[in-house]
């Protein structure tokens, strides 16, 4: 396996934390004093401007020529996993790479199977790992904090294909289960923290294939079979779908910045959607078509109003500058 290539991270150094225990990065308990939703709101995003594309040749420069999925830290810098290769390059918010880790190998710090990723409210990167069937976890500068597997309550929901790993707000830790139709609570043992469903009706959850936490109430849930975009509250309850004219045809990846606009990756309509957080479209962007075919798979918005959209099968990402208009 391979560690971080640099000690350079976006994060200010702070105190080095002993263990993985002691960060209690798994335990789900929101920051003291947290102050989720009491930033001043931006303004609606009026048009996303092109920065640039990370070709295909600089990501195999990079050992990421698969690229699958993408995160941004608070700090602006932008994780990507390329599942295949079974590594993860962290970029500083002009592009340049800061340190890569994984690689195959039979220790802890190795990855056997990574899909997804999710960053905590330390900053901390949380990889899920179906080959582990756990939570790898580094620190912003890469150094690697430690893994714990996932109890046997939610073992077999974490090795399903579809798995999805998430963080809301408040700190805590989620796991989207496509095979039981829900977004499961963890506990700080990677249990679940409740025995009853948290998304209902069941029926209305339909085929979850991503899923995104709001800012500061409940979140969106892409139902892949009925190809429908839904709202859900704190309490898990989904509302109804929005109009056909609004659906995305397939929205393979969504993401919301932090005034609670979602960006929907939608793969099939070759387009992402950006949406407020009542369902209203505000934007669409066009990024490929039959001649010249563009599928985003993934999405990320950073706080800089940075966006990352990726094409697995090209191996591109386009990065794009959100551009908002005056705030209500």
């Amino acid at each position: 396996m391979s560690g971080p290539r640099s000690a350079v991270s976006c994060l200010s150094p702070s105190s080095a934390l002993a263990s993985f225990a002691a960060l209690a990065l798994l335990t789900g308990a929101a920051a003291a004093g947290s102050a989720v939703g009491t930033e001043v709101r931006p303004g609606p995003p009026v048009s996303l401007r092109a920065e640039r594309v990370i070709d295909p040749a600089t990501l195999d420069e990079l050992g990421i020529p698969h690229p699958s999925r993408l995160i941004y830290d608070a700090n602006h810098c932008l994780y990507i996993l390329d599942a295949a290769a079974r590594r993860i390059v962290k970029l500083d918010p002009f592009g340049k790479p800061l340190w890569d880790l994984g690689g195959y190998g039979d220790d802890d710090q190795s990855f056997s199977l990574p899909v997804d990723l999710a960053i905590d409210r330390r900053q901390s990167l949380l990889v899920l790992d179906r080959g582990k069937n756990a939570v790898v976890a580094f620190d912003p500068a890469g150094h690697f904090l430690g893994v714990r597997t996932f109890g046997e309550s939610v073992a077999s929901d974490a090795s399903d294909p579809g798995a999805r790993l998430l963080v809301d707000p408040f700190g805590e830790l989620w796991l989207l289960d496509p095979r039981e139709r829900d977004l499961i609570p963890l506990d700080d043992r990677l249990e679940r923290s409740r025995r009853s469903r948290f998304l209902a009706p069941e029926a209305s959850a339909g085929s979850p294939a991503a899923i995104v936490f709001l800012p500061t109430s409940g979140g969106w849930v892409f139902d892949a079979a009925g190809r429908k975009l839904r709202r859900f509250g704190n309490n898990g309850q989904i509302g109804a779908a929005l109009a056909d004219s609004l659906e995305p045809s397939g929205a393979a990846d969504l993401a919301v910045d932090p005034a609670g606009f979602l960006y929907a990756a939608d793969r099939d309509g070759q387009r992402l959607l950006v949406l407020d957080d009542g369902g209203g479209s505000r934007l669409e962007r066009v990024l490929g078509g039959p001649g010249i075919p563009w599928r985003p798979s993934a999405v990320a918005v950073s706080r800089s109003d940075r966006l990352a959209i990726l094409d697995s099968e090209r191996g591109e990402i386009q990065i794009l500058t959100v551009e908002r208009g005056r705030a209500p």
